[in-house]
């Protein structure tokens, strides 16, 4: 009886301290984008001043979607955790076809990949956020005692991330302005390619965290809910996409 008792403690011990464990989560993500209507701003090409107009909806709190991987190292309070997530979500714009030039030498304004409209772009992008990173969580306590039912943590980690811009008046005015700024196509054409300038915005960045874990010592499965906050380097275009939190909740299973 005694041998048995013992065993089953040892289990339990073992099984509060489990190596390995997988499993996904799904969120809240904070970021807020605001619509915004943006009448006549000046682009300044070849030496001359060009206007343009735009509108665009605003994103705000999409769902993010993961999976990650745990391991802690048994008895010392310390564990580590490899996530992946993303975030997904899509917004209308709309745009005038040309920039309006001044004399009335406008310029057509080519979007490359989308049909050039009669008078204005009516179209849907996407805001997508992927995420890889790592943390190290500090099990700062645990209740009940030895068995390690609900146990409490803080963390921090660094991670790659992929963040596409939002499509604003900056971008436009920034890349049209780097890209003609010494000369003009004499065909008074111009192009903009947004995937171009989305597939460079890949960054490092760190993130902080919070969290309990709710782990039945009988059961190789645990539930988790998380705070992160990420803050990564500001875009070329200004964008508040560049520190963000998460609210996440986690399903794992345990080896």
């Amino acid at each position: 009886m005694k041998k048995i008792i013992i065993a089953s403690i040892l289990t339990l011990i073992y099984q509060a301290y489990a190596l390995f464990g997988i499993g996904g989560h799904i969120g809240i993500d904070d970021t807020n984008v605001s619509g915004k209507t943006v009448d006549a701003y000046s682009i300044t090409m070849s030496g001359y001043d060009y206007s343009y107009s735009l509108s665009r909806d605003g994103i705000k709190a999409p769902l993010t979607f993961g999976a990650q991987m745990y391991f802690d190292i048994p008895i010392i309070p310390i564990g580590f955790e490899a996530d992946f997530e993303g975030v997904w979500a899509s917004y209308s714009w709309k745009g005038a076809n040309k920039l309006t030039g001044p004399g009335g030498n406008d310029i057509e304004l080519r979007f490359t990949g989308y049909d050039y409209p009669v008078s204005e772009y009516k179209e849907e992008f996407d805001f997508v956020k992927l995420g890889v990173d790592v943390t190290g969580k500090w099990y700062i306590f645990s209740l009940p005692p030895v068995v390690n039912t609900f146990k409490f943590y803080v963390g921090g980690g660094v991670g790659f991330y992929f963040i596409t811009p939002i499509v604003t008046e900056k971008l436009i005015k920034t890349e049209l302005e780097k890209n003609y700024a010494d000369h003009l196509p004499s065909n008074d054409q111009i192009s903009f390619d947004v995937d171009e300038y989305i597939e460079k915005v890949s960054v490092f960045g760190y993130h902080a965290v919070a969290g309990v874990q709710l782990k039945i010592p009988a059961l190789p499965v645990a539930f988790n809910v998380d705070y992160k906050y990420v803050s990564t380097p500001e875009n070329d275009y200004g964008d508040a996409t560049n520190e963000f939190s998460i609210i996440k909740g986690s399903l794992s299973f345990y080896l």
